[in-house]
């Protein structure tokens, strides 16, 4: 940047992309630890003005990305958990559309997503390993949430559209609500299959911004 008169550019630079011991596998989540991050959080101390962007903050606790933002990782990162909570609660709605229908779950959703993944592996088969058991857990369950880039599919965006039209508006019981849904507690009022879709992303969305918006007010 020096060589090439470009030095104010760091006048506009907000944040520096680091990793302060977070991380997640397939089914396993690292949880953040104030002790191994103090040291790399000091240094902003020489560096006023900047903050630091922690990478891979998906799955943290509440109190962790708390604990994030005050020790100056302002800015969290976060990707395949807004998209994991998506397709949980699209397969819970799959089996509430059944419920619904008088008949036990039957993942048909989960049936069609695998005839997708598998008719098109080069989003996930270099990512997945083990054996065929394992591998099929990963493409519907892992944390890294590789399914993600299989909605946009016709087929997997006609499945949802057929999902949602069959629940349509139709009154969910406070008990099947609730056997799939158990974080919303037993309330009585009436939801959508949609609201439930948006609220789960919401949910995790909220965790982010109360970690924020905790810190901007302190």
């Amino acid at each position: 940047f020096l060589k090439n008169e470009l030095a104010d550019a760091f006048d506009r630079v907000i944040a520096l992309v680091v990793q302060p011991g977070v991380e997640f596998g397939h089914t396993d989540v690292v949880q953040f630890d104030p002790t191994i991050a103090k040291t790399l959080s000091g240094t902003l101390n020489d560096y006023p003005g900047l903050v630091f962007e922690a990478h891979s903050t998906d799955y943290q606790t509440a109190s962790n990305l708390q604990n994030l933002v005050s020790m100056g990782f302002s800015v969290l990162k976060v990707g395949p958990w807004l998209t994991f909570a998506l397709r949980e609660a699209l397969y819970k709605l799959d089996a509430v559309a059944n419920v619904l229908d008088g008949q036990a779950p039957t993942g048909q959703l989960m049936s069609t997503m695998e005839t997708i993944m598998l008719s098109a592996p080069n989003n996930w088969k270099n990512y997945y390993s083990g054996n065929e058991h394992e591998q099929w857990i990963q493409r519907h369950f892992s944390l890294s949430d590789r399914i993600r880039y299989y909605w946009p599919d016709p087929a997997a965006k006609e499945a949802v559209a057929n999902l949602l039209n069959q629940l349509g508006e139709r009154d969910i019981p406070a008990p099947v609500l609730h056997q799939y849904f158990p974080e919303l507690g037993m309330q009585a009022k009436r939801v959508s299959a949609r609201t439930l879709l948006v609220e789960s992303v919401t949910r995790v969305l909220k965790l982010y911004d109360d970690a924020t918006q905790r810190q901007s007010r302190l």
